[in-house]
């Protein structure tokens, strides 16, 4: 498994951009598109107390030592990929042992969610469903009531 993080950068930025990697990544490594991943948090990247977000950005690649004489073509495609994207480039790698590596797979569900998998539900779909159903304005308002009125009883084991 090769995961790619990504610091200072828009995570959904990155979401087009590791769609358009991975397959480049894919051939360096010879590996499945199963096998890369990419994580890229909402933060701010920061020196000196100014955010440097797309001015600098950090790249840290985790993967397995075996693939580690592959780094300087994998470096290039990184590169390539992120130039238009940031002023400055940091790219570093950081490699482990597979022996160290443990995996969970729930064989009940898909292993990874994709666009064909997922629903997205949109705030104005959830609006206009929900006016629907209680009229329009219905959010507007605070819901001052008891919101776990029914499940007391539950929580108390049966007794008040």
């Amino acid at each position: 498994m090769i995961t790619v993080s990504i610091l200072g950068l828009d995570p959904y930025l990155v979401r087009q951009i590791s769609k358009a990697m991975t397959p480049k990544l894919k051939d360096i490594y010879e590996c499945s598109s199963d096998d890369i991943d990419f994580y890229c948090p909402e933060c701010l990247y920061i020196h000196d107390g100014v955010e440097q977000n797309t001015w600098n950005i950090l790249v840290r690649v985790h993967a397995p030592l075996k693939v580690k004489v592959l780094q300087n073509e994998a470096v290039k495609v990184i590169r390539a990929f992120l130039k238009d994207a940031c002023i400055n480039l940091a790219v570093e790698f950081y490699y482990y042992s597979q022996d160290d590596r443990y995996e969970f797979i729930d064989e009940t569900h898909p292993r990874f969610m994709t666009e064909s998998n997922s629903v997205e539900i949109s705030e104005d779909d959830y609006e206009e469903e929900n006016e629907d159903e209680k009229g329009e304005g219905w959010y507007d308002e605070p819901y001052l009531g008891n919101v776990f009125e029914g499940f007391e009883d539950k929580l108390n084991g049966g007794k008040k």
